[in-house]
């Protein structure tokens, strides 16, 4: 019994460490930051299990580091998301790491509909 309760404690932390958010949807809007931050805003409201760390304020946005080549390759695709209209789906990455670590969900992966 006492193991078993052990497992379910570690599958609950375990759980919670993976929890991210994910969104399908339209660009509201791109915000870049002059020290190379970024959000991408969407139409909706991340959906699953958004990051905890992330202010309810930005729950509809994911955080990209443009100082990096994988964050200006995900600009590149949001910019053409939001002139085209295209949909995009979008995973977070279940941390709050690119501004303050408490601010906003950071993107993992995604993609064009």
């Amino acid at each position: 019994m006492k193991k078993l309760l052990i497992l379910a404690i570690v599958a609950l932390f375990a759980a919670n460490a993976y929890s991210a958010g994910s969104v399908t949807g339209k660009v509201e809007r791109v915000r870049v930051d002059g020290n190379g931050t970024a959000m991408v805003i969407f139409d909706k409201p991340l959906g699953g299990e958004p990051a905890g760390c992330s202010n309810k304020f930005y729950g509809n946005a994911l955080a990209v580091d443009a100082r990096t080549d994988g964050g200006k390759a995900v600009l590149s695709m949001v910019i053409a998301a939001k002139l085209s209209g295209s949909t995009v789906q979008a995973y977070g990455l279940g941390t709050c790491g690119i501004y303050g670590g408490s601010t906003v969900e950071t993107w993992n992966h995604g993609g064009l509909l």
